[in-house]
């Protein structure tokens, strides 16, 4: 298997970040670059098939519709809406062993 990078998260930012993309409007026509550059293409691993290895906390959000799923080795993975699919790690790889949504938090 090949190594992963694991990068720092931060919860609070993930959820910003979903929050920001569902409720974010596009451009209008007039504002649409036609131009490509570099620093509109980004290099990731995008190959992630079915249920995370070695779960071992789950939960459900009903408010926010989200499943959070976490595995033995410290990942984390948030399911939602059709293009919600996020996953994130813990520096070091320790078992996630309980996941709680928080009300208005």
């Amino acid at each position: 298997m090949a190594k992963m990078n694991k990068k720092k998260f931060n919860i609070k930012g993930v959820f910003d970040g979903i929050r920001f993309s569902v409720g974010a409007q596009q451009k209008s026509e007039n504002e649409i670059e036609e131009t490509l550059r570099t620093d509109h293409f980004q290099v990731c691993n995008t190959v992630r098939h079915g249920f995370p290895y070695q779960p071992t906390a789950v939960a459900f959000d009903p408010v926010q519709h989200l499943l959070a799923i976490g595995t033995k080795t410290g990942w984390l993975r948030l399911l939602g809406r059709p293009g919600v699919d996020i996953s994130c790690c813990h520096d070091n790889e320790v078992a996630v062993t309980q996941i709680v949504f928080l009300g208005n938090e």
